[in-house]
């Protein structure tokens, strides 16, 4: 009898040790492995989706600023902060303009 109540006892312990640590384990473990794939196919869409030339985010003054910086965005904020702080009542989409207006003035010049 003692081995019968031993046997069950030792059956009940595995289930819950089954139920309330193992299969956890292993659906974080699949939901990592979910993530992880999810990760790799957006990567792999935002990378081979071609970039349009004349579209920037914040307009095309501001894409022309960052090619005279060759892609450097903190040189460009610094600019636009420099601007700002040398006339404090420009907004920045005032002084990203203006910036590019006077970037333009010399490449124009030397056209």
């Amino acid at each position: 009898m003692f081995a019968w109540f031993a046997v069950s006892a030792l059956l009940v312990f595995a289930a819950l040790y089954w139920l309330f640590f193992v299969k956890p384990a292993q659906q974080r473990a699949s939901a990592k492995a979910a993530a992880r794939v999810d990760t790799a196919r957006r990567a792999v869409h935002a990378q081979t989706q071609p970039l349009q030339q004349d579209i920037h985010l914040t307009g095309p003054a501001y894409g022309a600023l960052l090619r005279m910086a060759h892609g450097d965005r903190q040189k460009v904020e610094f600019w636009i902060i420099e601007v700002q702080r040398q006339m404090p009542s420009l907004s920045r989409s005032d002084a990203i303009e203006l910036l590019a207006e006077r970037t333009a003035a010399p490449m124009a010049a030397t056209a």
